[in-house]
C-alpha cells in the first residue's frame, strides 16, 4: 500500500464519519477542511479510486433524485485502522504559505492610502471568512443537539472550526493593527525612477 498521500487521510476522515459521494465528500471539505486544508475537486475521484483499490474504501452504486445514478463510498474497517494510526501518529510541523504576506512585505513602497486600500481588502476578505466559519459552529451545534452526527464527529469538527475563527479573528485583528501601523508612522514613498 505505501504511503499515503494527505488527500488520502481527509477524505478517509470524511467517510469515517459517513458515508458520502465523492460530490458530497467536496461539498463536505468546501465546508469544514477549507481553512486548513484545500483539496480541488478534480482530486478527489482519483484518490478515491486509490483508496478502493487498497481496501480501505468501498462503494455502492444508489439511485438519485437530481440525475442519474451516483457512487457512494464508505470506509473499510482496514481504512478506519490506516486512518486512526495515522491519526495518533506523532504531530508534524505546519507548513504555512500565504501570497498576502509576501504582498505585505512591499508594502512600505506603495503609498500609504493605497497600502491602507489593499489592508481594508483583506480585512474585509477575513471578517467574511470568520462570520462563514461562525455559522458552520452555530451549525454544528444543531446538528449534535437534533441528532444528526455522532458526538465523536462534533468534538473533531467543533476543534478544527474553532481553529478556523481564531486564525480569522486574529487576521481581522492583524489588519487593524496594520492600519495603525501604517496610519501613524509612514511617509509616503519617493517615487521610483520613471514612475508617473
Amino acid at each position: 500500500m505505501g504511503e499515503r498521500k494527505p488527500v488520502e487521510y481527509v477524505i478517509l476522515a470524511g467517510l469515517v464519519r459517513k458515508p458520502r459521494s465523492g460530490y458530497d465528500l467536496s461539498r463536505w471539505m468546501q465546508r469544514e477542511t477549507s481553512h486548513y486544508f484545500t483539496v480541488g475537486h478534480n482530486r478527489i475521484y482519483p484518490a478515491l479510486s486509490e483508496l478502493e483499490r487498497d481496501g480501505l474504501v468501498v462503494h455502492k452504486v444508489v439511485p438519485s433524485d437530481r440525475g442519474p445514478e451516483r457512487k457512494v463510498y464508505s470506509v473499510t474497517e482496514a481504512g478506519r485502522e490506516v486512518l486512526l494510526c495515522w491519526v495518533d501518529s506523532p504531530p508534524v510541523e505546519r507548513q504555512v504559505r500565504d501570497e498576502q504576506l509576501v504582498k505585505v512585505l512591499c508594502y512600505g513602497f506603495l503609498p500609504t492610502e493605497r497600502a491602507l486600500s489593499r489592508l481594508e481588502e483583506v480585512k474585509a476578505i477575513h471578517e467574511e471568512k470568520l462570520a462563514r466559519y461562525e455559522g458552520y459552529r452555530r451549525g454544528l451545534e444543531v446538528e449534535l443537539r437534533e441528532g444528526r452526527i455522532s458526538y465523536e464527529t462534533y468534538l473533531g469538527t467543533l476543534l478544527t472550526i474553532r481553529r478556523g475563527i481564531g486564525a480569522e479573528r486574529s487576521y481581522v485583528e492583524w489588519c487593524e493593527e496594520g492600519k495603525v501601523v501604517f496610519s501613524s508612522s509612514r511617509k509616503d514613498p519617493e517615487p521610483s525612477p520613471g514612475s508617473p
